[in-house]
């Protein structure tokens, strides 16, 4: 995992790599799952690792929890309820904690030992699994939204790689059980990997999503510890495109966005507007 203290994640089939330089191993163990590290690093503060892949820093990990949050929330029409699967490390659920008009949010996270660390190692990040509308369910994620219908407005799948248990949540199989699981207007949020380092096979993904939801849409924003920092993110709606904002919701958001540090409605109406590049690696005409 390291070479003379960096911290070295290898990807694109062993030909790519990024560095972290380490200053203190503070936590390592072996779950039931995955094996989970957190080091502290001289250039993104502390860092969480899943089986050596990085996964939040205490850097950057706002653009991530930020974009999938509060993108589709002011989007939806209904948010009573919310429903994340993975994001052990709590950060989702803290962004949607922030709209008092969410009645209920479930964060559904296999792994029940991610959960625990990051209480230790990123306590702002869990700063909101304290909400009495949060329920956090240590649950298979594949096994509880079958049993879901029509009950959640929006669902984000805060996943790792496409690898491993990970694999089937980027399935058409799996995104028809989240389909059946959101209500009639409802949103799915993902987030979409690297289009340059095309190692899991984006358009593959993008060509999934589009067999199950009517509107499915991309958008990028930099993940300073993901491999090539550029990343993308997949919005996928029953009804709505990603830039037809609430209008209910725009004074309500104007206040909060001036407290957030990546997201505000500008930078959300244009997101979408994608290059030639993005377009052909998701398939998008």
């Amino acid at each position: 995992m390291n070479v003379d203290q960096w911290m070295i994640e290898e990807s694109f089939r062993n030909t790519f790599a990024m560095g972290f330089k380490i200053k203190k191993y503070l936590h390592s163990e072996q779950s039931q799952f995955q094996k989970i590290d957190v080091v502290e690093t001289e250039s993104v503060g502390r860092l969480l690792l899943l089986d050596g892949k990085t996964m939040v820093s205490d850097k950057d990990e706002f653009v991530y929890h930020e974009v999938v949050s509060h993108i589709p929330y002011m989007v939806s029409r209904q948010h009573k309820k919310v429903l994340i699967i993975g994001g052990g490390d709590g950060g989702v659920v803290r962004e949607y904690v922030k709209h008092p008009d969410i009645e209920r949010i479930d964060l559904v996270e296999i792994d029940e030992r991610v959960i625990e660390v990051s209480k230790i190692y990123f306590p702002d990040c869990t700063s909101g699994l304290t909400d009495p509308r949060v329920r956090v369910l240590p649950q298979d994620g594949f096994a509880f939204i079958k049993k879901a219908k029509k009950e959640y407005d929006i669902i984000v799948i805060d996943s790792t790689d496409p690898v491993d248990f990970a694999s089937g949540l980027f399935t058409d199989e799996f995104y028809h059980d989240v389909y059946e699981a959101l209500t009639d207007e409802g949103i799915m949020m993902n987030q979409t990997e690297n289009p340059f380092l095309d190692e899991w096979g984006i358009k593959n993904i993008y060509n999934n999503m589009r067999k199950v939801f009517p509107v499915v849409q991309s958008f990028t924003a930099p993940m300073l510890i993901y491999p090539g920092v550029y990343w993308t993110f997949g919005f996928s709606s029953k009804k709505y495109r990603a830039t037809d904002l609430n209008p209910e919701k725009l004074n309500q958001m104007s206040s909060l966005q001036r407290s957030l540090k990546w997201y505000n409605m500008d930078w959300h109406k244009g997101c979408f507007s994608v290059s030639n590049f993005h377009k052909n690696m998701i398939g998008q005409e």
